[in-house]
């Protein structure tokens, strides 16, 4: 077993341990007085009884003050510097760090014997800095390993969290760009609230790595666009959908990649499969890498292909939860990938016509199977449909993300266009998984309250 397999973390029961004993031996209440806190909350968080970091305690609050009170306990002397060397060798012999923590831990653990003018300048600069790095580094460890109470992001958490992970998976799959790319998906969401659900009591790290591994060889989008104009004819019977979409999507293997695409009409239609796709899709076209879908399967797969809707389906789909029975037509298809890591653009545009059945066929679901860098969806009602209708979307993520802005405070994670008739939702910093929308329209008069 190697020498750096045989450290741990540095977690926050431990560091505060570490400062109460050899060769620094500070006071658990003179800790108490520095952190602001009773000795009861000092005690409680050294022995890890405590299921969230008090708040007050963020390294961005109070590390450098922190620091500071740690270093003031001391005279500022040769035999302080010694002790604080001391302290930065059991770091470094003991704890698995970050390489800025390490470097600083190393640099005090190589001082010897210094004057008092040298003592002063180390006492007013190194020593509190490598504190401070101690500090940020065990709130960083001890707050991502609170399964339901994770920190919001931050830049240490963000180091912290890569250096663990670096310590956990397989090098030889991820070179750092790929992998830092892959923790950014992580990274742009605040899992506070729901990742108690997800990973039952498994820690964020844990998460992580998991996330990570499962990904190694799996797609992820670039950007994925999508517009939608709405028609509603006049006598409310039928609505015509006008939809055009572009993505990029990166196959990070040679293994042919399928694409669905899925459109519910959220309700039973007992008609053939012929009838269904006849009566629903208008001028659908395709392009995969801007040659046309049909040209390019026939290519790749030495077919006869004719037209795009050969590769439209019905099916039946079953709601366990409300015992009903939807109709569902999906468009799928395989891309070819020439390289491993072949970025891949697909366009499409088609009009979806379905009758109108307020609260039913008006509704839409959209979920993400893949990472994606930039999602952006946009919906627009037509010029005579605004008057009489509106648009409403509500977005769903399997975690909360900071990464999608609002202009309404009571939706914090859907970006509105500001009126009834335009809606648009935009994640700018990767969009995980299972991240989507609801997209309804309703009467303006019902929400108004005109008659």
């Amino acid at each position: 077993m190697s020498a750096k397999s045989i450290k741990k973390a540095l977690l926050f029961n431990d560091f505060l341990s570490s400062l109460s004993g050899e060769p620094l031996e500070i006071k658990y209440k003179h800790l108490a007085r520095i952190f602001r806190v009773s000795e009861s909350t000092i005690s409680k968080l050294r022995h890890a009884k405590l299921n969230k970091m008090p708040s007050g305690m963020h390294p961005d609050i109070i590390g450098a003050d922190f620091a500071s009170g740690v270093v003031q306990s001391f005279a500022p002397s040769g035999s302080t510097v010694r002790r604080f060397s001391a302290y930065a060798r059991m770091i470094c012999e003991n704890c698995l760090v970050s390489e800025k923590l390490e470097k600083a831990a190393a640099y005090l653990a190589g001082i010897g014997s210094v004057g008092d003018g040298f003592a002063k300048k180390l006492y007013m600069t190194e020593i509190p800095q490598f504190i401070r790095l101690c500090y940020e580094e065990a709130y960083a460890n001890s707050e991502t390993d609170f399964s339901s109470h994770a920190a919001s992001r931050c830049s240490v958490q963000s180091d912290i969290m890569f250096q663990k992970i670096c310590d956990t998976i397989n090098r030889d799959t991820f070179d750092d760009d790929k992998l830092k790319q892959l923790l950014n998906v992580i990274y742009a969401a605040n899992i506070r609230h729901q990742i108690n659900a997800m990973i039952d009591s498994r820690s964020v790290v844990d998460l992580v790595d998991r996330f990570v591994q499962n990904q190694a060889g799996e797609p992820f989008y670039n950007y994925i666009h999508r517009t939608e104009v709405i028609s509603i004819s006049e006598d409310v019977s039928q609505m015509v959908r006008t939809i055009k979409g572009r993505q990029q999507i990166v196959l990070q293997t040679l293994k042919p990649q399928e694409v669905v695409l899925r459109q519910s009409l959220n309700h039973y239609v007992d008609l053939s499969d012929e009838e269904i796709i006849n009566s629903t899709f208008r001028k659908f076209t395709c392009t995969v890498n801007h040659i046309p879908l049909v040209q390019y399967l026939n290519l790749h797969e030495n077919a006869h292909y004719t037209s795009t809707e050969q590769f439209l389906a019905v099916s039946q789909v079953h709601d366990n939860v409300s015992g009903t029975t939807n109709t569902e037509i999906t468009f799928r298809f395989l891309l070819y990938p020439g390289v491993a890591g072949e970025t891949m653009n697909i366009f499409y545009e088609y009009c979806f016509i379905t009758p109108f059945i307020e609260n039913i066929s008006c509704n839409y679901s959209f979920s993400l199977f893949y990472p994606c860098k930039f999602l952006e969806h946009e919906f627009a009602l037509d010029e005579k449909t605004k008057r009489r209708w509106g648009v409403k979307v509500k977005l769903f993520t399997p975690m909360t993300t900071s990464a999608c802005t609002s202009e309404s405070s009571d939706e914090p994670l859907v970006q509105s266009g500001g009126t009834s008739d335009l809606k648009r939702i935009t994640f700018y910093d990767w969009a995980m998984p299972g991240t989507g929308y609801f997209r309804n329209i309703y009467e303006l008069k019902y929400a108004t309250g005109e008659t």
